[in-house]
């Protein structure tokens, strides 16, 4: 169950759907408030307060008759965790920064703006 490249761009770009039959019982609601926390842009995110707010999270004291197909799901495709784990560790090492090719600078050969301002101005003190 690899992820395409195809996939991860659309996801990046908050290009998703919620395809059937897993999502046709999850309310409009529910999926309302999925896509609001889902935006690209964080500004354009709720806040913690419209979340609060939302008419999903409102409905705290109900219950829906919705069935769980978790654990169905999850023992039908037992045979594949090893494949979805080596494919999900496969991803996660594209994501990390490969510490061979990374050179790190001595505080000598830094040039940091803030490093360079007190340099300048260690070196006024030590003429005078």
């Amino acid at each position: 169950m690899a992820i395409s490249p195809g996939m991860k761009k659309r996801i990046r770009n908050g290009q998703y759907e919620f395809p059937n039959p897993e999502w046709s019982q999850v309310s409009e609601e529910a999926k309302d408030l999925i896509r609001k926390l889902l935006k690209t842009d964080p500004s354009q995110r709720l806040t913690i307060t419209e979340f609060v707010n939302h008419p999903w999270v409102q409905r705290i004291d109900e219950v829906p008759q919705t069935p769980l197909h978790s654990a169905k799901v999850l023992k039908e495709d037992s045979e594949q965790w090893a494949d979805i784990q080596d494919e999900m560790t496969n991803a996660l090492a594209t994501m990390r920064v490969d510490y061979d090719q990374v050179k790190i600078k001595t505080i000598s050969e830094s040039t940091n703006p803030l490093l360079m301002k007190r340099r300048k101005k260690e070196a006024k003190q030590n003429k005078k």
